[in-house]
C-alpha cells in the first residue's frame, strides 16, 4: 500500500494499482503464514510427538510416528508451494530494490516534498534530494540478502521434502527434523535482515545521503 500513500490526494488512484498491491499485501500474508506452518509443524512433529509417545509400545511408537508424517506431509507441500508462489511475487515486487538499489534510492529521494500552494505565503517549490552513492560493501546491498534468504529458504523446504517423500523416512528424522529448526529460524532472520536493508538503503534521509563528487 505504500504507492497508495506516496501519490498526491489529488491524483486519482488507478484500478491496477489497487489491484497490483492488494495482491503483494496478500502475498506477504500467505508467505509470513505458510512459513509459521513449516516452523511450527516441525516443532511439534520433532520436540512435541517424540515426548507424548515415550512411554508406549515401540510398535504404537512407529504407528503414530507414520501417521503424524502423513499428516506433516500436506502441511509441507501445501505450505512450501505457498512460500515459493508468494515469494516469487514478493521478488518480482522488490526486484529493482534488489539489483539496482541506488536507482531506487535516487528515485525515492527526487519525489516532490511539497506540490500544494499553501494558504499564505509563497507557493511552495518542490526539492529533491542528493545523488545516491552505490552500496559500498555487501553487506549494504539488499540483493546479497535477499539471495541468502532464498537459498535458505530453498535448502529448508528441500529438507522438509526429504523427510515427507517415500513409504519410510530417512535415517535419524528428529536429528534432521532440528537441523530444519535450525535452518528455518535463519531463514527468518534473513528475511528480516533483507527487508531493513532494503528500506535503509532504498528510503535514505536526505540528511543522512553523502552528496557526490563532481
Amino acid at each position: 500500500m505504500i504507492n497508495l500513500l506516496a501519490q498526491a490526494p489529488a491524483e486519482p488512484v488507478q484500478t491496477s494499482v489497487i489491484v497490483a498491491n492488494t495482491i503483494y499485501l496478500l502475498a506477504r500474508y500467505l508467505h509470513i503464514v505458510c512459513t509459521t506452518l513449516l516452523v511450527g509443524g516441525t516443532l511439534f512433529y520433532e520436540m512435541v510427538v517424540p515426548i507424548a509417545i515415550a512411554d508406549l509400545k515401540p510398535e504404537q511408537q512407529l504407528a503414530i510416528f507414520a501417521r503424524a508424517r502423513w499428516v506433516f506431509r500436506r502441511i509441507v507441500w501445501t505450505a512450501a508451494i505457498m512460500v515459493l508462489v508468494t515469494g516469487g511475487i514478493s521478488a518480482v515486487r522488490h526486484w529493482e530494490a534488489y539489483t539496482r538499489p541506488e536507482v531506487v534510492a535516487q528515485r525515492y529521494l527526487q519525489r516532490p516534498v511539497a506540490t500544494t500552494q499553501p494558504a499564505y505565503g509563497p507557493v511552495t517549490q518542490p526539492t529533491f534530494g542528493p545523488p545516491v552513492l552505490e552500496p559500498s560493501s555487501p553487506a549494504t546491498h539488499p540483493g546479497w540478502w535477499w539471495l541468502a534468504h532464498s537459498g535458505a529458504g530453498v535448502l529448508a523446504i528441500l529438507i522438509a521434502f526429504l523427510l515427507t517423500t517415500g513409504r519410510t523416512p530417512p535415517s535419524n528424522p528428529v536429528r534432521w527434523m532440528r537441523i530444519n529448526l535450525v535452518v528455518l529460524m535463519v531463514v527468518i532472520f534473513l528475511a528480516s535482515a533483507t527487508r531493513h536493508v532494503r528500506i535503509a538503503v532504498t528510503e535514505p534521509s536526505p540528511a543522512d545521503v553523502p552528496a557526490q563528487r563532481q
